[in-house]
């Protein structure tokens, strides 16, 4: 469904761990600093986004966004009290939510991360993937 409100651009750490986590700075950066040390490391001043980023062409990048639009919404809503569970029992999905739920852990700290730990434990206990590829399209 799409969103019907603006959320702020993504923080500067989202972007890096999500970066890192699809070997952005190992396979399509040009800064040798982010290649040898495997993490991003140069930024944009104005959009505070990894450099590795301009890289990217239109479809990449709107695969990028879309991704890190889950790990966004795994880091903010996900917690053990709402209903919210992100384990899809689509493969496809559930790879992708599985990848960003490890993209959001270490940018929690302290109270937050203990209700994170909590979720991701009652995450595992779901059911496993029961069907192949991705979801089907939502039909109106």
């Amino acid at each position: 469904m799409p969103r019907t409100y603006q959320l702020p651009p993504p923080d500067r750490h989202l972007l890096a761990r999500a970066a890192e986590m699809l070997a952005l700075p190992q396979r399509v950066c040009r800064s040798r600093a982010c290649r040898r040390q495997g993490r991003c490391v140069w930024f944009f001043h104005d959009t505070q986004e990894p450099c590795c980023l301009a890289n990217l062409d239109a479809a990449q990048r709107r695969l990028f966004d879309d991704f890190v639009a889950v790990a966004r919404d795994i880091r903010d809503l996900g917690n053990s009290r709402g209903k919210l569970s992100f384990a899809s029992p689509y493969r496809e999905t559930r790879a992708l939510q599985d990848a960003a739920v490890e993209v959001a852990r270490p940018l929690l700290r302290g109270a937050a991360l203990a209700e994170f730990r909590a979720f991701a434990a009652a995450r595992a206990k779901k059911p496993p993937v029961r069907y192949e590829g991705g979801e089907p399209p939502l039909t109106v």
